[in-house]
């Protein structure tokens, strides 16, 4: 079910954490490892070191899913992620076989890293990045990564951003085959759920010049941005152009300021609807050798069960799973 008034094809955000957290200092600010994790024989491992693929196996086309699942709203939180959790489950029912898929997830919940573990394809066809909250700035929400299997990890690792809440860019590398050079490439993605609302002084500018740091190391072919960029101030709206990034949703023809490219504020409370007003807060954002070939806004619409609408009503939430739309974003390597 679509809300009335909005566009068929995305976006959103809002604070979670508290102003109170200390910033993070320029010195803690290097990339922390991490490890990620494999469903075998019946439990979440550290997988062995896989013996590198054969080149030939190695993808130039990659599926990005990026979604913000809005942490703030504890009523139904079950409920909502099952639907979600759905949701994904249908959109990679009709991916081309032959195309693997990155999920990033933001605002994700304890619980719901449990219950994304608890989830059957889940186990047979990802990676995950997160088992708990263990390498959040925060214990109460950050984000997670869930890589198809038939892809290659090389490495995953953190970098915690100067923020007032614990915020961070979740970067995992991913080996890919050049389609100009048919030679083996590092293709970087950070998953990025940037400052929420107003700082003073502005915080995401900062944020996004680090993980466009990262980005463009030597040894990186490619890199991706995309999650949350709560863009909600006029300066948000040149930050990738700040930092040598393309704008997927530009790139493609979208326009900024334009209905169909936000996805946030259409399925928000109301008093923050009219507070705020619609925004183009989520994006993918990329640097190097690889292209967009298309983006597309999921999750328009998404509720709970309708027979449990009115259960998560009585608790005072909305029937939508999340305040965000998501985007959906075909790679191809160059």
């Amino acid at each position: 079910m679509k809300q009335k008034g909005t566009p068929n094809p995305t976006f959103s955000k809002r604070a979670v954490g508290s102003s109170d957290s200390p910033i993070q200092s320029i010195s803690t600010r290097n990339p922390v490892p991490q490890e990620y994790h494999s469903f075998q024989c019946q439990e979440w491992h550290p997988p062995p070191t896989p013996a590198y693929p054969d080149i030939l196996s190695l993808p130039t086309h990659i599926r990005l899913i990026t979604w913000n699942i809005d942490a703030a709203v504890k009523s139904g939180a079950r409920l909502r992620m099952a639907v979600a959790l759905n949701h994904l489950q249908e959109l990679i029912a009709n991916t081309h076989n032959d195309m693997p898929i990155v999920i990033f997830l933001q605002e994700m919940d304890p619980k719901d890293l449990q219950q994304i573990q608890d989830t059957d394809w889940i186990r047979e066809s990802f990676h995950i990045t997160d088992l708990d909250a263990g390498n959040w700035g925060t214990p109460f929400y950050g984000t997670t990564i869930l890589t198809d299997k038939r892809l290659k990890i090389e490495k995953v690792f953190r970098v915690p951003y100067k923020s007032n809440m614990g915020h961070d860019g979740l970067f995992v590398d991913i080996a890919v085959k050049s389609r100009n050079t048919s030679s083996s490439r590092t293709l970087r993605f950070c998953n990025t759920h940037l400052e929420s609302l107003v700082a003073d002084p502005p915080l995401r500018p900062d944020q996004v010049a680090l993980a466009a740091k990262h980005l463009r190391d030597p040894c990186v072919h490619a890199g991706i941005l995309a999650g949350d960029f709560n863009a909600i101030q006029p300066f948000d709206c040149t930050l990738h152009t700040d930092n040598d990034l393309q704008d997927a949703f530009l790139d493609l023809g979208g326009k900024e300021d334009s209905e169909e490219g936000n996805t946030w504020g259409y399925q928000s409370m109301r008093d923050v609807q009219e507070k705020f007003g619609p925004k183009r807060m989520d994006k993918v954002c990329y640097c190097g050798g690889v292209d967009v070939e298309r983006v597309e806004r999921i999750g328009v619409g998404v509720m709970v069960e309708e027979g449990k609408r009115a259960k998560m009503r009585s608790w005072g939430a909305l029937d939508w799973v999340t305040d965000h739309y998501g985007l959906m974003a075909d790679l191809v390597v160059k």
